[in-house]
Order: C-alpha cells, then structure tokens, then sequence
C-alpha cells in the first residue's frame, strides 16, 4: 500500500480519474457480483434500506446509481416502485442482464446525474445513491450540483438516502474492509494504493491474479453532510454501517439521510 502524507496540500485532479465510467471496464464489471456476493449482502443489510423508505412513506424511488442492480432488485422485491439508472454503459447492461434473470421488470436508464431532470423522470419519494458513488465527482460544486439534481426530483419532503466510504478513518490511517456488509464476496481483496487528502485509490484483486482499480474523492462525512446542506437539503442522521451508535474510526461506510 502506498499511502502519501494525508495533511499534504492537494495534488492536481487528473481528467481520466474524473471519467468514472472508464474505470468500469467491461472485464470489472463482469466480476462485480462476484465482489458483491448478493447474498451474503443482504444477509448483511438486513431490512435497514426498507425500513429507513417505508419509516419516511416512500412508495417510488429512484436508485440513482444502480450498478449491477442489487438495491433496485431488493427494493422492488420488498414491494416499492423502482426506477433504476447508473451513468456507466457497462453497469447499465449488468443490470439489465440481472433484472432479467430474475424475471423481474424494472425501468432502467443509463443516465448521468446532470440529466437528472423531474420533466423526464417524473418525482419520486425517496433516491437512493448508494456504492460511495458521489465520491467520484472532485470538485465540490459538482457534487452539489448533483445534489441539487437529487432534490429536484424529490417531492416536497422527500428522503435521499446517500452512502460514502467512512474516508475519515482511511485518511487516519484506520481503512478496513471488513467483508460483512459491502464486498461479501470470498475471491477478492480490497486494498489502498495512492492516498492523499484529493485522491484515494481502491485496488481490487481477485483470487486469479486480475487486478482493478478506482480512483475517488475521499469526501469526509462532515464535508458530505455540509455539501447536503448546500444543496437545499434538511440533513438528518447518519449511521456506520447500518447501526446508529458506531466507531467513526471503524466503520466502513457512512449512510446519510436528508429531506428534501
């Protein structure tokens, strides 16, 4: 792991980092479900998305970044009207593939946010933008741009359910993966290459040698809630991987809740 001094002034942003579909080659993207273990997910979530929607009276939801289809098939099975979109080509036609597998019909696009737009989609009672997705976007007024997006179409009230990386702790010096919630899957390792406060690299090696990587925003959880707030939102509570009362220094990922 190669780690460069998290308090050092932020390099300069390159242009292929910001191409988040490029980095989801098509041979990625064929190993994603493997990563994932659909299964051992869901065994790991339990029911905290559906009972964070059906607490706020959700009934359509957007799944704004969908990747290979996981939450938009739980949330449909649980019985809310999905839309499902993710902006990377290869994503949109994994999940294509897994709605069909399963019989099950779920309207999907493949859309970037900046066209997110309620005179296309419609109004929904809850987004969901889960997978560390937004750490993608570099600059800060992009992502609230995005954010804005994410309102726009909401109804008045409406919950934004976001994840993110806990990048407090891995710029700390305290990253984990620790398997139980987000990456199930038994033939693949996460680990940090280049880490700075304007970049984090995540190297994903499987069990036969093949070798992927991502390269992100580390967007701390304090700065995420703020951005939500720039944007228009009522920001709510946050919870490390789906408990309320968690270590900020051990958790995984943090979700956040806002109101539109």
């Amino acid at each position: 792991m190669s780690v460069s001094n998290p308090l050092s002034p932020a390099a300069p942003v390159d242009l292929d980092d910001q191409d988040y579909a490029q980095q989801y080659s098509a041979d990625f993207v064929a190993r994603w479900d493997e990563l994932i273990d659909w299964d051992k997910r869901a065994a790991g979530e339990g029911s905290f998305f559906t009972d964070q929607l059906l607490a706020a009276g959700a009934c359509r939801v957007l799944d704004a970044s969908t990747g290979t289809g996981f939450h938009a098939v739980q949330l449909r099975r649980a019985g809310f009207d999905v839309v499902a979109c993710d902006g990377s080509p290869s994503m949109f036609e994994r999940a294509k593939v897994n709605f069909a597998r399963r019989s099950l019909d779920i309207p999907l696009l493949c859309l970037d946010w900046h066209r997110l737009d309620p005179r296309l989609l419609g109004t929904f009672d809850a987004v969901v933008c889960l997978g560390s997705s937004l750490c993608h976007l570099f600059e800060q007024d992009e992502r609230v741009e995005v954010l804005k997006r994410f309102r726009s179409v909401l109804k008045p009230g409406g919950l934004l359910l976001i994840d993110q990386r806990n990048f407090q702790a891995i710029l700390s010096g305290h990253f984990s993966s620790s398997g139980r919630y987000y990456y199930c899957g038994k033939s693949a390792k996460v680990t940090l290459g280049e880490l700075n406060r304007s970049l984090c690299e995540f190297i994903y090696t499987f069990s036969d040698g093949a070798c992927f990587r991502l390269r992100v925003y580390p967007v701390l959880p304090a700065q995420l809630r703020g951005e939500l707030a720039l944007a228009g939102f009522d920001v709510g509570k946050s919870v490390g991987d789906f408990k309320h009362v968690y270590d900020p220094m051990r958790a995984d990922f943090i979700i956040h809740q806002a109101f539109a």
